[in-house]
């Protein structure tokens, strides 16, 4: 079986530092609200899913020259574990907290911030040594 076919676009220098940029203040933004509870919990979770998410497009445009084009983050992680398995899977379960946080109906939990922060900082660390 042939590899899954994912969209990318070639990445312009500078691209992957203002990822990388935007991907440190969506962090920094979610640790301004890291200890409150209640719909916070889903905002806090939200935003550090987009700094994960911009971070995984730093660390792409770094290593491969390219990030994942389109809207669908399943494919960001997919194009982020040709870098790193371990980078790519963080960032899908980033994903898959986003879309609980941005779309569900219920409220998440403290163990789910604690989750989607210890994510978006390991994959904002990366994208910080590659884009220096």
């Amino acid at each position: 079986m042939s590899p899954k076919k994912l969209q990318t676009k070639k990445t312009q220098p500078g691209e992957g530092r203002g990822r990388r940029q935007v991907a440190e203040k969506y962090l920094e933004v979610a640790k301004l609200i890291d200890s409150e509870d209640g719909a916070a919990i889903n905002v806090c979770v939200g935003v550090a899913a987009l700094a994960g998410i911009a971070a995984g497009d730093a660390i792409c445009a770094a290593a491969l020259g390219e990030r994942s084009s389109g809207q669908d983050h399943e494919a960001a992680a997919d194009v982020l574990a040709r870098v790193d398995r371990k980078l790519g899977k963080l960032l899908r379960d980033l994903v898959t907290l986003k879309s609980m946080s941005h779309y569900g109906f219920g409220l998440l939990s403290p163990a789910q911030r604690k989750t989607a922060l210890r994510g978006a900082t390991a994959l904002v660390a990366d994208a910080r040594i590659r884009q220096p």
